[in-house]
């Protein structure tokens, strides 16, 4: 090939940038410079896509970091192991909360991202869980690296826990039609979720948890110690019983005013009605039973009751209503008195205020559940007579097989050793979660009937029953004796919680840094 030809071949693929080619050689350099983008277009295209494939397959989940707290990383998989629970977390606290409860929670039939939490700042219901996911991560870091510093490890009962909670995953699985634990992680977590990755992230949880409790258990406290924080303390750690009923002010329909302002003024002259009505009410009592029979006058159905307007809280739970009321060192028992509320006033009776200086009770229990009975499904019933027939039946149900543990543990002895064994064979008939050691019960922790017998003063070590309760079922009861004083009960779980929280302030001197390594769209 002679000089001249290679060099019109050179010029003919594009590399002679003279200024003396014809138009012709300009026109064909244009086609192969286009050919060329187009090439290159498809490349990064290709390179782009094998990418996105990359960053989206189950491999990058699981491997690649998308943040780092502090020196940690947690990969896609980790994170999404947090905003799945942080989302179970939430919702079952707040769907176990009644109508209201269900109400503050976003649709399960839209897109988290499509659903605004926060109006004034824009933000979604994924961005709510994202910030809560991540609040939890940085405070699970920072007590996993103390608890790796310590050389902290499961125990043989927390690793065996660990795998009791992942076989009762595995039947969850099973019940929504998963035969493989891997598929039903991967359906509830995300792509990437796998049964190893779970137990790696499970594992952490748990040691997480473990040293959690295991600080907070290091703390010890003089009798001293105790009395001083209930003191100091007094009016949110006693317990007061009351009575109270609500003088409603009754609903109006803002759609049947011209403005808000018209609506706000009936609404307003529409509680101090109530508050007149209430104060009548309120000047009628002389006695505790005088208010029963008052607040009955007023609501008869709601009231019909004894109980229906007795309440029994710690002042912690008093509210501010007419909770400073409650707790003035002046109160006395039959004090009455009113308070105004959004929608009326409440008619208040002062009943009792403990110092909780008694002792609790431990016991063990096996309690059997009479199965529930959903009326709903008894529309073509308008007598309920099918209803009550099938409600009877699981009562007698449940009563038969409380009678035959009973008997079987009494005839065996009626040990307290006896008793934890028939809570295992038996746990397919009982409510398993229900069914164990209790310590230091306080007084009307458990319904009324099981109550009044463990604070029976005869009661002594030893003692047991079955007993029937309408809130819970059947219960098999042993007694096994005083707990600790329930002011010192109090006063210990408040400086462990205080203790605790100031450890763990104490693991960082600042807020972890956080780092993004890549966008997370939840």
């Amino acid at each position: 090939m002679g000089a001249s030809q290679d060099k019109r071949k050179r010029g003919s693929d594009g590399f002679d940038f003279g200024a003396g080619r014809d138009k012709r050689s300009k026109e064909s350099e244009k086609a192969r410079s286009t050919a060329r983008v187009a090439l290159i277009t498809v490349i990064v295209v290709a390179v782009l896509f094998a990418a996105a494939l990359l960053i989206n397959s189950d491999y990058s989940r699981q491997n690649f970091a998308a943040v780092k707290i502090d020196d940690v990383k947690y990969t896609v998989t980790d994170f999404n192991y947090y905003y799945e629970n942080a989302y179970a977390q939430y919702y079952n606290a707040l769907s176990s909360s009644g109508d209201f409860g269900q109400s503050l929670l976003p649709s399960q039939q839209e897109s988290l991202k499509s659903q605004i939490y926060d109006e004034t700042t824009g933000e979604t219901w994924a961005d709510f869980f994202k910030k809560m996911a991540l609040e939890q991560m940085k405070s699970d870091n920072m007590i996993y690296k103390a608890a790796l510093d310590a050389g902290y490890q499961l125990s043989d009962d927390d690793k065996k826990k660990m795998e009791d909670d992942i076989d009762s995953l595995k039947q969850n699985g099973y019940a929504s039609g998963y035969t493989d634990l891997g598929k039903y992680l991967k359906a509830v977590y995300g792509r990437g979720m796998t049964e190893a990755v779970y137990r790696k992230n499970a594992e952490r949880t748990y040691l997480i948890n473990s040293y959690t409790n295991h600080v907070r258990d290091s703390f010890t406290y003089s009798s001293g110690d105790l009395e001083d924080n209930y003191s100091q303390n007094k009016d949110n750690f006693d317990t007061y019983t009351y009575r109270y009923f609500l003088v409603s002010a009754g609903d109006l329909n803002q759609n049947d005013y011209p403005d808000d302002a018209s609506y706000e003024a009936a609404k307003g002259a529409a509680v101090e009605a109530a508050g007149d009505k209430a104060k009548a009410y309120a000047a009628t009592v002389t006695s505790e039973q005088g208010f029963i029979d008052v607040a009955r006058d007023y609501d008869p159905e709601t009231n019909k009751e004894d109980a229906a307007t007795q309440r029994t809280y710690q002042g912690n739970l008093l509210g501010s209503t007419y909770g400073d009321w409650m707790k003035d060192a002046s109160r006395q028992y039959g004090d009455v008195e009113t308070f105004k509320s959004t929608n009326g006033y409440y008619v208040v009776f002062f009943g009792t205020r403990s110092d909780n200086h008694y002792a609790t009770v431990n016991m063990r229990q096996i309690l059997v559940k009479p199965e529930t009975i959903d009326q709903s499904l008894y529309a073509s019933d308008p007598n309920e007579d099918q209803y009550n027939a099938d409600v009877a039946k699981a009562k007698q149900t449940a009563e038969d097989t409380a009678n035959k543990i009973y008997d079987e543990w009494t005839q065996a002895g009626a040990t307290e050793d006896k008793l934890t064994e028939l809570t295992t064979s038996y746990a397919t008939e009982i409510s398993a979660d229900d069914s164990k050691q209790q310590e230091n019960v306080y007084q009307q922790q458990l319904p009324t009937t099981i109550n009044d017998w463990l604070y029976d003063p005869a009661r002594k070590a030893g003692d047991h029953a079955l007993l029937y309760d309408e809130a819970t079922g059947y219960c098999i009861v042993y007694f096994e004796g005083q707990g600790k004083q329930y002011s010192d009960v109090l006063a210990d779980k408040d400086k462990r919680d205080k203790d605790l929280q100031a450890w763990k302030d104490g693991l960082t001197g600042s807020d972890p840094k956080t780092t993004w390594l890549i966008t997370m769209s939840a």
